[in-house]
């Protein structure tokens, strides 16, 4: 490659790198963040629902055992949104906490 050339090239690119970076990460990276959220609140979503669910069936069954787990499997479901909770709530105090 001809001399004059690549210190063209590595001028433009010095010039431009900067720029597209900027581009990129106002752009692309909230968009991707957007969309981890969405995808973490569809999953927390389905998680409630799911719960939900199984709420009614505790009241409409009639089987004895089913009703038992139904129940019991509720119970663990709530225990581990409310970890989840907790594990999401600490996690923004600390960062939060570094960014003050």
């Amino acid at each position: 490659m001809n001399p004059l050339l690549a210190e063209a090239l590595k001028f433009i690119l010095t010039l431009a790198i900067p720029a597209i970076k900027q581009l990129i990460e106002s752009k692309v990276v909230p968009r991707l963040k957007r969309l981890a959220y969405e995808k973490i609140d569809a999953k927390v979503d389905d998680l409630i629902e799911d719960l939900a669910q199984n709420a009614s069936k505790i009241e409409n069954e009639k089987n004895e055992v089913k009703k038992i787990a139904y129940t019991e499997g509720t119970k663990l479901g709530i225990e581990a949104v409310r970890k989840i909770a907790e594990k999401l709530i600490k996690a923004a105090d600390l960062i939060e906490a570094e960014i003050k």
